[in-house]
This record gives C-alpha cells, structure tokens and sequence, in this order.
C-alpha cells in the first residue's frame, strides 16, 4: 500500500475557541515545505490581529483520492 506523497498542512489555531475541534482547522495543503512557511509567515502577518495563529504539519496525500 502507498503511504502518499509528502504535503505540509498550514493550519489555522483560533485562540480564543475552548473546543479543539472548533479551534484547529486546515486552511490549505501544499506541496513543498518553503512555500508551507511562507504562506505562515503571510498569514500571521495578514491577520495579526484576529486572534488568530497559524503553523504548518508535514502530512501525507494520496493522490489517487483527489480525482
């Protein structure tokens, strides 16, 4: 079985929601570890002042399920 091809999750943390499930969402996938990073560095700095933080998580994808 393939494991999939290497992603990276930029993911969005709402600090101000209790409930993780609420709190944690993924805003995109990429497919290489510098664009992961600059798009965090973008959108900490576009919404800076939301409440907001965002990171990145290396992840897996399997091609074959995006049709």
């Amino acid at each position: 079985m393939k494991e999939g091809d290497p992603a990276y999750a930029i993911v969005r943390v709402d600090l101000d929601t209790k409930d993780d499930e609420a709190r944690f969402s993924v805003s995109q996938v990429v497919w290489s570890e510098d664009l992961a990073e600059a798009e965090v560095l973008r959108l900490r700095e576009l919404n800076a002042d939301k409440g907001c933080g965002y990171f990145w998580r290396y992840t897996r994808v399997d091609r074959q399920l995006l049709g």
